[in-house]
């Protein structure tokens, strides 16, 4: 616990609050319009895998509560919060291209120009390759000229934004705007990434960098590239535009590289995260993104923890009143879980961003309850050692054995169940199944590290070990009783023996 709340107070610049779903406190809204080559409406199945590889780019970020629906011929993405960064990252077409630099020069400033009247997005799509692309036979010193005249201003639409084709030479900007390259046919293609994730370069202090391994062909033809093409520059390619373009240094044995970048650690996972789960089978453009308000508000929050808080009461009062000192115990226990439970979550929104939401409360809520009946076996067992005559100082390590097997497989049942509905279902029903995998494993943890520890600890002493104290005053005199009768039977048959 102290580990837990030093990394809330002292790691970070995030809220002390655990962050809320959309439900809760409102997000932010993104459509993402498809943009074809021939301008024609996508079809069903290219909406379907979009949405699809967008949802796992979601998965892949955490439980982070965020919705993607399918709204006509668009896509809308909503986030938790007011960010809407994340959204337009996740609709990001993240056709990646291997592709080697031929030539390399310094963005000039352009004038700005608007497309003419009446223009569709096919038509601008066609003038654009037709401007900045020509045939793997061409020579590419047709397409020099078009260096110097090249938009590459970030906040201009570059309608070859995951339209160009791979197979041609091409003239792209740097994500910053800053440089313009000439470009030879791709080698490797973004879909021969295996894997992708971001970390930092050990070799320049908090550098961020994306490292991607590659497989099927590629996962050979790599390592022999990179050594046949020593001092070469290797230009990697997104959506048209050129996010790194390293220098080969020398043989890279391994079939992965590192693309750096002027990433931050957000934009990092980001691109990681897309390039991890695909390419989407089309381009879109973003909308501007929108505040949407909650959907149930923070009335349904504060009604979902009064009833939390009132079950819970609920529960310590009867546990006080049925087993007195250990339901004092019970008490501890339980504030030590929800202690628990609110600074993971805390730190898991900082780090994955995991949003509690109304069907994550409800999964607090019953793993709390299940906390208890923990509580409930454990002390059962005690009571079940104490009528055979036990006290309740050698009533508790035998009552242990036995009820640590019971808690054992009904947390087990509950955890499988948590995590088949995790990976099986998707919005907030993950978010509930994961609230309920996370007190389920609280649960083991406080009965083994905290309840049973404090009644061990009661049953050494001689005023709370009375039965009276723990509420086990009938239990003791049930297993006097029984003591007395089979005294009595058994003086009886002595003396009819004689």
């Amino acid at each position: 616990m102290i580990i837990v709340y030093v990394l809330v107070f002292f790691t970070g610049n995030g809220s002390l609050k655990p962050k809320l779903g959309i439900d809760l406190q409102g997000g932010t809204q993104v459509t993402l319009t498809a943009r074809t080559p021939d301008g024609k409406a996508p079809s069903k199945s290219q909406l379907d895998k979009a949405k699809q590889i967008i949802e796992q780019r979601v998965n892949g970020l955490g439980v982070s509560g965020s919705e993607v629906v399918t709204n006509g011929d668009n896509l809308v993405i909503t986030v938790p919060g007011k960010d809407g960064r994340q959204a337009r990252a996740l609709g990001q077409t993240a056709r990646l291209y291997v592709r080697p630099v031929e030539q390399v020069v310094a963005a000039t400033p352009q004038k700005p120009t608007t497309p003419p009247p009446g223009q569709t997005v096919a038509q601008a799509i066609a003038e654009a390759k037709k401007l900045r692309q020509a045939p793997k036979t061409a020579k590419p010193d047709a397409l020099v000229a078009q260096l110097a005249k090249t938009d590459c201003d970030p906040k201009t639409v570059d309608p070859l934004q995951g339209n160009d084709d791979p197979e041609q030479y091409l003239v792209a900007c740097s994500e910053d705007g800053k440089e313009v390259y000439l470009l030879a046919p791709q080698i490797i293609d973004g879909r021969d990434i295996g894997d992708a994730s971001a970390g930092t370069n050990p070799q320049s202090l908090g550098e961020w960098i994306v490292n991607v391994s590659f497989k099927n062909k590629a996962k050979d033809f790599w390592p022999d590239y990179t050594g046949k093409n020593v001092g070469k520059q290797t230009a990697f390619t997104l959506d048209s535009r050129v996010v790194s373009a390293p220098q080969i240094q020398g043989a890279i044995t391994t079939p992965s590289t590192e693309v750096s970048g002027n990433f931050t650690q957000a934009t990092a996972k980001d691109l990681a995260n897309v390039l991890k789960y695909g390419s989407l089978p089309l381009s879109f453009k973003s909308s501007d993104a929108q505040t949407i308000s909650a959907t149930l508000g923070l009335a349904s929050l504060r009604a979902g923890l009064i009833a939390g808080a009132i079950g819970l009461v609920a529960v310590l009062l009867y546990a006080l009143l049925y087993y007195r000192m250990l339901g004092f115990l019970t008490m501890l226990s339980l504030i030590a879980s929800g202690v628990m439970v609110y600074g993971i979550l805390v730190l898991l929104g900082r780090s994955i961003g995991f949003t509690l939401d109304l069907s994550g409360i409800a999964g607090l809520i019953i793993g709390i309850g299940m906390t208890a009946d923990s509580f409930v076996v454990y002390f059962e067992r005690i009571k079940d050692e104490m009528r055979e005559g036990r006290s309740f100082r050698s009533s508790v390590p035998r009552g242990w054995v036995r009820a640590r097997r019971t808690i054992w497989s009904g947390n087990a049942v509950s955890f499988i169940a948590a995590a088949a509905i995790y990976f099986l279902a998707i919005g907030q029903v993950r978010g509930f199944a994961f609230t309920l995998g996370l007190t389920t494993i609280l649960d083991l943890v406080v009965v083994f590290l905290v309840t049973n520890p404090l009644v061990v600890l009661a049953s050494r002493s001689n005023f709370l070990s009375r039965p009276e104290v723990v509420g086990l005053g009938g239990v003791a005199q049930v297993a006097k009783e029984r003591r007395l009768a089979a005294n009595r039977s058994a003086t009886l048959e002595k003396e009819s023996a004689r």
